[in-house]
């Protein structure tokens, strides 16, 4: 029997190949301040709204970055910006960062499974505390469920990464993995998007997101 005829017998000759979904959040077309492409700006936590803007940014492929530019002080503000699409539940997700300045942290990460501002993941990865953390937030409550100190360098691009299969997360950093950690708290499909934190000065690039439901 062929090769063509058992992938016939079969029904298949083999799994359609996973989607990578890319969204662009700050294009290379639009002048420098425009609001982003490909995200809506939300607000997790305390403080007034959020304020998200195209800027220059030589350190990344495209030469511009998705910066929040409102940056206020405040340790429990997360200013988010929350993609429409895709919607999934396990996904592996991929961002290019460059962390420049930041009082009291300095901050660049990725959400998934975003429900709304009170419900979703967030892997984030902090200069001043030199460490790479996953933290849940249900119902507002932010609960750290894994992490590890990780080689971060200001004024540098750097690559941040999650896979979620179900209740297992895989992180990593430049391509090397990092830490792996389980939780089920959020087991549905959500939305994705990119994550900063009080005052911190962050480029950030695109998402690139590969579909693994």
């Amino acid at each position: 029997m062929t090769f063509l005829a058992m992938a016939l017998v079969g029904g298949a000759i083999g799994p359609a190949a996973a989607e990578t979904v890319h969204r662009v959040l700050a294009s290379p077309l639009v002048e420098e301040g425009s609001g982003p492409d490909g995200c809506a700006p939300v607000l997790s936590g305390l403080g007034g709204p959020v304020l998200w803007q195209v800027r220059l940014e030589r350190l990344l492929l495209d030469g511009k970055a998705l910066v929040e530019a409102s940056r206020q002080a405040e340790p429990n503000r997360f200013p988010l910006c929350i993609a429409d699409l895709p919607v999934a539940k396990n996904a592996e997700v991929e961002l290019s960062f460059v962390l420049h300045d930041g009082g009291m942290t300095r901050a660049a990460g990725i959400v998934l499974r975003f429900a709304d501002p009170e419900d979703y993941y967030a892997v984030e990865a902090d200069t001043l505390t030199g460490k790479v953390r996953l933290s849940r937030i249900v119902n507002g409550e932010r609960r750290e469920i894994g992490g590890r100190a990780a080689a971060l360098v200001a004024e540098q691009s750097q690559t941040l990464k999650i896979k979620a299969v179900d209740a297992r997360f895989s992180v990593f950093l430049d391509g090397k993995l990092l830490f792996e950690a389980h939780d089920s708290a959020l087991p549905a499909p959500g939305r994705f998007g990119v994550w900063s934190r009080a005052d911190s000065r962050t480029g950030f690039g695109d998402l690139f997101i590969t579909i693994l439901d």
